[in-house]
């Protein structure tokens, strides 16, 4: 035996590790063969065709053990990356984080935000709308939203998710529909409650990204669904306003359908919410059908089922998130949020402070809302219909940016900001509400709506200032705004007289929302004296010239709403 082949022999023979040895040895035997062939005589080198057969063979072996090896080798590695997604997809997001020095949450969350235009194309054009094309929509968007989310939160946060969507589902099918819609929102609404409760347990104050945020949108879209679906099968239609017709439900959708509709890839992680009637018209293509159009002879004519340009819509939401994106950028490094409390700040100073820092964090809202926007106009679900023969896309329209920033009062600040919560508010809150409730719907709207958002005292600050503010800009308009319509000059001073009260107003209730802490939030409302939470708790409470006149009005359009409802 040649020298280069007994070291390999005794490695077999002595090693207690026969087997990773064993396969050194298989992988080491072209030198054995080789070695063996030149002691056989001159006639075999001669004739190397001889052995043609028995080298493939061998060599076919030797790869075939090296290929076993290398899966050895891999599924430890694939076994952790299915336990732990989340861990095992740091790396990447680390590489960009190390570039950007931006969180590795937000890097990730922002990362398969944007996978929605490579996968959108694909959804869009290789799975269009079409009958044979509908289970398979459900499928993959389903299958992608899945893996995104497991790949942010992990096996045991997803577990919450598909417990809380696994006993709504639940509920369709075995609550009756006179009181299903009742039954959902408790339990929704706990759900939230009690995950929110968890997070200040073991992140207080922080903003890190968790499941709490797809919960959030999750709460909206099952109970959207219970109220649809009690619309359509618990009440007449003669007991609907407008928006309930469209959107009622006179079936249990099936679990496909439901699960698509909460865990689909494009609206999963940030929304925006749509209702379901709306989310299946999108998936079998219904939402395309255009509304009649009249002939030169008067008679209505169908046009095709084809998907309107989507292009101008696309780019120009995406120019506007990147806009929004750019100006946070630049805001937040020279006016962070610690930097409206400091003590030597002149009123002036504090006012300019404050504006700004509430500019560069509404900016961050903006940049994900009209990104996830575009995305969904990309896909599809943003198109409403045609309006004037022209197409419309406001499904997923989640802020209106001039009327957020802008807007001549306060009601049209709400308007504009967050827009799909704002109408999942009005149509399971608002609505609803019976004039014998002993809070006002207003009232009754802003407390659900800091409940839903979470349980930091600085919330409750904010929703609760807001509620006055709404009621106190309400009386000021009723009383002020006739004055001013008669001259177009004086009417011009009067809305920007108006623009810049609710500016500084809404930035005093909704600093505190990013604040979070309750001492924070009074030492700021302390350099101001208290007096605009005072001025607007004051005029909400007192009451003006024919005041009660409205009040009687709005009782009367709170009784037809409970009659409605």
């Amino acid at each position: 035996m040649s020298a280069a082949s007994k070291p390999c022999v005794h490695s077999c023979a002595s090693s207690p590790d026969v087997t990773s040895r064993s396969i050194k040895c298989l992988i080491n035997i072209p030198s054995l063969t080789r070695n063996w062939s030149i002691r056989q005589g001159p006639e075999v080198g001669r004739h190397p065709a001889r052995w043609s057969g028995f080298r493939i063979a061998q060599r076919s072996f030797v790869r075939g053990v090296r290929n076993a090896h290398l899966c050895h080798q891999m599924i430890p590695d694939m076994v952790s990356i299915f336990a732990d997604p989340v861990r095992a997809t740091d790396p990447f997001f680390q590489l960009l984080t190390d570039h950007t020095s931006v969180p590795v949450d937000q890097i990730r969350y922002i990362f398969l935000l944007s996978m929605g235009y490579p996968l959108g194309a694909i959804y869009r054009h290789g799975l269009a709308p079409s009958p044979t094309h509908i289970m398979s929509r459900h499928m993959v968007s389903t299958s992608i939203g899945l893996l995104f989310g497991l790949m942010c939160f992990g096996w045991v946060q997803m577990g919450v998710l598909f417990s809380v969507t696994g006993v709504c589902y639940a509920m369709l099918l075995l609550v009756p529909s006179k009181v299903v819609h009742i039954y959902t929102i408790v339990f929704a609404m706990a759900s939230m409650s009690a995950a929110h409760i968890y997070r200040m347990m073991v992140d207080y104050g922080g903003w890190h990204l968790d499941f709490t945020g797809p919960l959030m949108l999750i709460v909206q879209r099952v109970t959207l669904t219970a109220f649809a679906l009690h619309d359509g099968v618990a009440r007449k239609e003669a007991q609907l306003n407008e928006d309930q017709k469209l959107m009622k439900l006179t079936e249990v959708p099936s679990l496909l359908e439901y699960w698509s509709y909460n865990y689909n890839f494009h609206t999963f992680l940030a929304g925006p919410t749509c209702t379901l009637k709306e989310y299946l018209n999108f998936v079998d293509g219904s939402n395309f059908k255009a509304t009649p159009t009249q002939n030169g002879d008067g008679k209505s004519k169908e046009k095709p089922e084809v998907e309107p340009p989507v292009l101008y819509a696309v780019i120009t939401t995406l120019l506007k998130s990147l806009l929004c994106l750019v100006i946070h950028l630049v805001l937040v490094t020279r006016y962070p949020m610690d930097s409206i409390l400091a003590p030597d700040l002149s009123l002036l100073s504090r006012m300019q402070a404050v504006y700004l820092a509430g500019v560069h964090t509404r900016m961050r809202y903006y940049f994900i809302w009209l990104l996830t926007e575009s995305i969904n106009n990309y896909i599809g679900l943003g198109f409403s219909g045609y309006k004037e023969g022209k197409p419309v896309w406001d499904v997923c329209k989640n802020v209106h940016l001039l009327d957020a920033e802008f807007g001549t009062n306060f009601r049209a600040v709400i308007n504009g900001w967050n827009v799909t919560t704002s109408l999942w508010l009005r149509r399971v809150c608002y609505d609803r509400v019976p004039p014998s409730f002993v809070i006002s719907p207003t009232m009754t709207v802003w407390l659900v709506s800091a409940m839903w958002h979470g349980f930091y005292p600085s919330y409750y600050l904010t929703f609760v200032c807001c509620g006055f503010i709404t009621e106190a800009a309400r009386k000021m308009r009723r009383l002020l705004n006739h004055h001013f319509q008669t001259d177009p000059v004086r009417k011009r001073l009067y809305d920007v007289a108006t623009v810049a009260t609710t500016l500084f107003f809404t930035d005093f209730a909704a600093i505190c929302f990013q604040l979070l802490f309750l001492h924070k939030c009074l030492r700021l409302w302390s350099y101001f004296y208290y007096a605009p939470f005072v001025v607007v708790v004051l005029i909400s409470v007192i009451p003006i010239p024919g005041d009660h006149k409205i009040a009687r009005k709005s009782t009367k359009q709170s009784k037809a709403r409970s009659q409605v409802a």
